[in-house]
């Protein structure tokens, strides 16, 4: 019958388990770029979520923290945010944002969404 529970799937779905973030994240588009100012230095994100980033430099290590600004071309907005370097492999380095604000956020995830509809209706 419909309303009894049905069995637990057996299929598993792959995973990451050095995966370190609890959203969705997605590649800048490069004619848009998102950038993040941090100490003086512009950096190019290569990847971008909701609750993090991920740019390149060899100028931070594992567990360093910094403020910044983040600019959002296509939305033509700069926010304040601080990161938290969560891991670096060369000169990758991943961050979760320690200090970001709700509209801010929101902001990065309706970017998110956005550059995934793109991607969807250009395939």
């Amino acid at each position: 019958m419909f309303w009894k529970r049905k069995k637990a799937s057996d299929i598993e779905l792959p995973g990451d388990e050095e995966e370190h973030r609890t959203a969705f994240r997605i590649r800048p588009v490069s004619d848009k770029p998102i950038v993040l100012k941090v100490a003086g230095n512009s950096f190019y994100l290569v990847n971008v979520s909701g609750t993090g980033c991920c740019f390149r430099s060899t100028r931070f290590k594992e567990g360093n923290s910094a403020a910044g600004t983040l600019t959002i071309p296509s939305e033509d907005t700069v926010f304040p945010v601080s990161i938290h370097v969560v891991s670096r492999q060369r000169d990758l380095c991943r961050c979760e944002f320690s200090k970001i604000s709700q509209p801010a956020q929101e902001m990065i995830h309706a970017y998110v969404l956005e550059v995934q509809k793109k991607q969807i209706r250009n395939r």
